[in-house]
């Protein structure tokens, strides 16, 4: 059997055979872009314009002396959001992006693991920290940071991350602790500055250049660079739409953080030290809180819709299998009737000595029961036809007198008794109409099948084509049956939708009739009506674009 008998529909007709899975996709708007990379642009040059103007100063500015309590509150509000963006870049689950930032999450874990030991508990514990283990803490941690933002922004695809690798890099950061004390022990670890205290530098106004020694060049250059790497990757990756916004801008913050750091370092432990680096660093913080929340708001909505979706999708495919269990118990029950009927009739038909009046009977039957089996295979596969995508109605002007001619011509071969009324009212001979001449049939003979059906014995049914006004020619099916409950107005148009019941107690047809119909009227640009009442019969009716043509030749 066709499997389109079984594709749900909506009410515009077409099928939704599958769910899309939800995509973390940005925002493809080029301008949106544009924006990002102009906003990029303007703070790199600040935060550059800034060190220029600190430098021909004579590196005054760089730091200042705050309260013990704000750099402890800095330190550690710098840490967590830094973990925070970690988080939210973990949730991101896309296969390829997801694959890239759970790199750019490794790093942010990094930084704020260092800064939350190194910055804000060591500090607690040790009473008089070493400020050149300090800075080598701090190159240690930004470097293996920057280098963790570089394999996961700028390769063009980035190596598989797991948790092996989460492991090694834990690991290769223990063994660069555990090398430092080891060379240190042995009087190997050269000095990075030569002076025992950054604030009472900050406080005498004392240059940097004076303390600071090449190897703290060399060592600051490290993580620099690693981060300006970074923050280009970052803005390509915007800039194709694979990451939002607020993840470039972060890093473009951390790289100038950087920058500033190698002019006047900063150290974990400075518990009254704050320089342009430390605030570079919480403004990171406040664009990664920000960004991270609606991050996680877009987050939270795709996965609710993809949640709807996927419970959508679970109603439809139950829906299916309901549709094929009743289509199944359906046509065993349609096909059941009149196949035993032909069996019995066939085996009277094999006696001998038959009356001839009940023979002629008898071949009548068979032929009723055989025209029913004909007129389901026809609805199943008139029904698979029109639920094609390419389903259209050959419109091509046509007389209304002729439709109501090929429905009597239907009537009278199917039952010579039956009492059919034409009216052709306000129509004019020779007027015409846009419709699939076929199709259109196929919806009057439905229609009349269901009026004898559903009429009682004898009573007339009425076929009539109308001006309706506008343009149209109306054509009415009406009945004098027994109505139709207002419970099942909607259902007889669906599927397998049948009336409660017919004149003789049992409905025969497979509920293709109506549903059908009305789909072709519809690929006409117009709908199937009905107008009853419990007792009342029905009306079923519609229209038809009106044309002003010649005779037909």
């Amino acid at each position: 059997m066709p499997d389109a008998l079984f594709v749900p529909r909506e009410a515009g007709g077409e099928a939704r055979g599958g769910v899309e899975e939800a995509a973390y996709n940005w925002s493809s708007s080029p301008v949106a872009h544009k924006k990002v990379l102009v906003a990029a642009v303007v703070l790199a040059v600040g935060i550059v314009a800034w060190a220029v103007v600190n430098l021909a100063n004579g590196w005054v500015g760089f730091a200042a002396v705050v309260p013990i309590g704000f750099r402890g509150g800095g330190e550690a509000a710098i840490s967590l959001a830094r973990l925070f963006a970690a988080l939210v870049l973990v949730l991101i689950v896309a296969d390829e992006i997801g694959g890239r930032l759970r790199w750019v999450a490794c790093g942010f874990v990094v930084l704020g693991l260092g800064q939350l030991v190194f910055g804000y508990l060591e500090p607690i514990i040790e009473i008089s920290p070493d400020l050149n283990k300090s800075l080598y803490g701090m190159i240690l941690v930004r470097t293996l940071a920057g280098a963790l933002f570089v394999i996961g922004l700028v390769p063009r695809k980035a190596p598989r991350f797991s948790l092996r690798v989460a492991m090694s890099v834990f690991l290769l950061c223990g063994a660069c602790i555990a090398g430092y004390w080891f060379l240190k022990g042995l009087g190997l670890v050269p000095p990075m500055v030569r002076i025992e205290s950054l604030e009472e530098a900050a406080r005498l106004r004392i240059a940097p250049m004076s303390w600071m020694t090449g190897w703290h060049w060399v060592l600051a250059a490290l993580p620099f660079g690693f981060a300006v790497v970074a923050a280009v990757g970052a803005l390509s990756r915007n800039q194709r739409g694979e990451i939002g916004g607020w993840l470039p801008l972060a890093i473009v913050l951390l790289a100038g953080s950087e920058l500033h750091d190698a002019l006047w370092p900063s150290a974990y432990g400075n518990s009254v030290l704050m320089n342009t680096a430390d605030v570079l660093r919480l403004a990171m913080a406040a664009v990664v809180v920000v960004g991270g929340t609606l991050e996680l708001r877009r987050i939270a909505s795709e996965r609710a819709a993809l949640l709807a979706a996927k419970k959508e999708r679970a109603r439809r495919l139950e829906e299916v299998a309901t549709l094929k269990t009743d289509f199944t118990a359906m046509v065993a029950h349609e096909l059941g009737y009149p196949l035993s009927a032909i069996r019995r009739l066939t085996e009277m038909l094999s006696r001998d000595g038959l009356n001839p009046a009940l023979r002629d009977r008898t071949l009548a039957t068979i032929i009723k029961e055989t025209d029913a089996l004909d007129t389901l295979v026809a609805d199943v596969q008139a029904t698979a036809d029109v639920e094609r995508d390419d389903f259209r109605a050959e419109l091509r002007p046509v007389r209304p007198g002729a439709l109501i001619d090929d429905a009597l011509m239907f009537t009278e071969a199917r039952s010579a008794d039956l009492p059919l009324e034409t009216v052709l009212e306000g129509v004019e001979v020779h007027e015409r109409v846009l419709a699939d001449r076929d199709r259109i049939g196929q919806v009057l003979r439905n229609l009349l099948c269901n009026a004898a059906k559903y009429s009682p014995e004898g009573t007339r049914i009425s076929l009539r084509a109308a001006s309706a006004g506008g343009g149209r020619v109306r054509i009415e099916v009406a009945d004098c049956g027994p109505g139709i409950h207002p419970d099942d107005l909607e259902r007889i148009f669906e599927k397998f939708g049948r009336g409660r019941n017919g004149k003789d107690g049992r409905v025969t047809g497979a509920g293709l009739g109506l549903y059908l119909s009305r789909r072709i009227v519809r690929a006409h640009g117009s709908d199937l009506t009905v107008r009853t009442g419990p007792g009342a019969g029905s009306v079923f009716a519609f229209e038809l674009e009106d044309v002003r043509k010649t005779p037909e030749g």
